[in-house]
């Protein structure tokens, strides 16, 4: 495995972001999710988004996985608009995601499921796939090599024929950031991974999570209400509510902003 030396908090301040957010509105009906969002995420960076119930964190995702179609703005991922990319194409450009609701296939295999993640970057289509051309079946064994090596990186060795719908919870969710991992992304998009997981759980997620920036050079945008979880792991934090963000710097910084304090407790000027 390839080892990243540095976070990204030590990289040059004038390399250009992998992910760059700009003035991002997204209106449903007369209902604003999101208004004017802006912010970059730093290529070898683990980025904490925050913010209360319905601040519009989800509907952000969807337009990074162009599930959504912001009304204005842009997003660029390595410096181009992903505005005109189609959303099954999403995964070719390195940008892999997991989601609140597992969307995995439970009664296939632990290696089904992760196999499934790689072919979302396949080269085959349906005819050379009925045809079984030999680059297909090289193809192939590689997917399957690649998925193997996933799997035991992310402790399922002992799970790997398992239907996925047996495990625990926990190790569901294991299972669906090894899919994630599998289409080999630049970008993961983690959507509140921890939702679910017991204390323990939630610990070995924030080392896993470092771990997988370090070890394989991808860059984190984390999702999550577990805000332990956010300032232990996050080298930078944004935080929004109402679709509007209310505050950006590093951990310690947003933890003491005004804005956000009382946007989760509620304070009075």
């Amino acid at each position: 495995m390839n080892q990243v030396s540095a976070s990204a908090s030590e990289a040059s301040p004038s390399a250009q972001p992998l992910l760059q957010v700009s003035e991002v509105a997204v209106h449903f009906g007369g209902i604003v999710a999101l208004d004017g969002v802006s912010f970059d995420v730093q290529q070898g960076a683990i980025l904490g988004l925050i913010g209360p119930n319905g601040a519009g964190k989800t509907t952000l995702f969807n337009c990074l996985s162009r599930l959504y179609i912001p009304n204005s703005g842009d997003i660029r991922f390595a410096g181009e608009t992903i505005l005109e990319t189609a959303p099954h194409k999403i995964a070719d450009l390195g940008i892999g995601r997991t989601f609140q609701n597992l969307a995995l296939f439970g009664t296939m295999s632990v290696l089904d499921n992760v196999m499934v993640g790689g072919h979302s970057r396949s080269s085959s289509d349906f005819i050379s796939n009925a045809l079984r051309l030999p680059w297909v079946k090289a193809e192939e064994r590689g997917l399957e090599e690649a998925s193997w090596e996933l799997i035991e990186y992310m402790d399922l060795l002992d799970d790997a024929y398992t239907p996925v719908a047996a495990l625990p919870f926990g190790t569901q969710k294991r299972v669906e950031m090894a899919r994630a991992l599998a289409s080999r992304p630049k970008l993961l998009l983690l959507d509140e991974p921890a939702g679910g997981l017991n204390h323990d759980e939630v610990e070995d997620l924030g080392s896993l999570i470092k771990q997988i920036r370090d070890d394989r050079g991808i860059t984190v945008l984390l999702v999550e209400h577990h805000m332990s979880l956010v300032m232990a792991v996050s080298d930078h934090v944004v935080a929004i509510d109402f679709g509007r963000k209310i505050g950006e710097g590093t951990p310690s910084e947003v933890q003491q902003n005004p804005e956000v304090i009382r946007a989760y407790l509620g304070t009075d000027d």
